[in-house]
């Protein structure tokens, strides 16, 4: 059986806005579409598309078109399960899959400050990606983490990638967990620095406009590499706010600020808050 372009077009679209089958219809729709016994490793891969419509409608027809397939330690998805998931993302920004790949290798859940490392990329310059992931119903938020919202589409993409580029990725992401706390990531240059956070950012940290930034800024100083979210945690630091704190004011986790924190420490050559207090303009922290 071909599967049809026209079929796969009225399921892009659907995974954020599809209501999940319970468990019942979900079997009773598996045993229908194949008929018979159903092998217990399409049971697991009906279980991981967690109710989805979309997600079962290309399975089951992944399945009776291409079988089952052994792969890493449970079946390998069908290739039309990771062509939905391909498709969903057309017209999103290009780097939104490359985001989703390496979501995947960090897990079904992942913080925002690992997916910064891997990528290395800020926060600011994922959040077109980011929002593109959630708002195609791929990702969504689980507490602080990102997590993907069915393991299927977990699986997908982990499977969509090649062995060989899987298995540098897990390298990667195992040298930055072994990394010891305080040192940065690994990475080919420094990413620019970050002139002009995205208005809606800049608004949720409470930065001020352009001009009145860059009135407050030392010249010369290190102020003046600061981004817009290392300047919002350096001047809540000097306020003296906890990082748990600091992290309901910004909205990102007490990890995420962190993460940032000990990126500054390491750059200025300092060990303390104290110090990175010193580096904060005394009109920037009033």
């Amino acid at each position: 059986m071909r599967y049809e372009d026209e079929r796969l077009s009225q399921l892009v679209g659907t995974l954020a806005e599809a209501g999940a089958l319970p468990g019942e219809a979900v079997g009773r729709l598996v045993a229908d579409a194949l008929g018979g016994a159903v092998d217990p490793a399409v049971r697991v891969l009906a279980d991981a598309a967690e109710g989805s419509p979309p997600l079962l409608a290309a399975l089951l027809d992944g399945v009776r078109v291409e079988g089952v397939v052994a792969g890493p330690g449970r079946a390998r998805t069908p290739q039309r399960v990771r062509q939905l998931v391909r498709t969903t993302l057309r017209g999103a920004p290009t780097g939104s899959w490359q985001l989703l790949r390496v979501a995947a290798v960090l897990g079904q859940s992942c913080q925002l400050a690992e997916l910064a490392a891997m990528t290395g990329r800020n926060t600011a310059q994922m959040l077109p990606d980011l929002d593109a992931l959630l708002d195609a119903g791929l990702l969504h938020w689980a507490g602080d983490d990102l997590a993907f919202r069915h393991r299927l589409v977990w699986w997908a993409v982990l499977d969509a990638l090649p062995p060989a580029v899987r298995q540098a990725l897990r390298g990667d992401r195992d040298r930055l967990r072994r990394r010891p706390a305080g040192t940065a990531a690994p990475r080919a240059a420094d990413p620019p620095a970050e002139p002009v956070a995205p208005a809606d950012l800049r608004r949720r940290i409470g930065l001020r406009s352009t001009a009145v930034a860059r009135e407050r800024r030392p010249d010369g100083g290190a102020w003046e590499s600061f981004s817009g979210v290392e300047r919002a945690i350096a001047r809540l630091v000097a306020e003296g706010m906890t990082n748990r704190q600091i992290a309901t004011r910004v909205r990102l986790s007490p990890h995420t600020v962190n993460y940032h924190l000990r990126g500054l420490f390491r750059r200025l050559g300092i060990s303390s808050r104290a110090e990175l207090v010193r580096h904060v303009p005394v009109s920037a922290a009033a």
